[in-house]
């Protein structure tokens, strides 16, 4: 049972993390290539990759409760 649960933190982990990365990512790309008139979008597209860094936060931070929650398990 504690494998499946470290295998499960871990899952979600990683996941996590490829969700910050890929907004790290596309936030650096947006940042570089937008133009002066694009204002508007830029906030809009900036308040929706904050809701998805947070999910990945939430998401790594899941898995790694799950991870210490399994270790005191076994």
């Amino acid at each position: 049972m504690a494998k499946i649960l470290v295998s499960l933190g871990v899952f979600l982990c990683f996941f996590g993390l490829l969700g910050l990365a890929i907004v790290i990512y596309s936030s650096v790309k947006i940042r570089k290539y937008t133009k002066d008139h694009e204002k508007g979008n830029e906030k809009a597209t900036f308040e929706q990759l904050l809701i998805i860094n947070y999910l990945a936060l939430s998401l790594s931070a899941f898995g790694f409760i799950i991870i210490i929650f399994s270790i005191f398990l076994s």
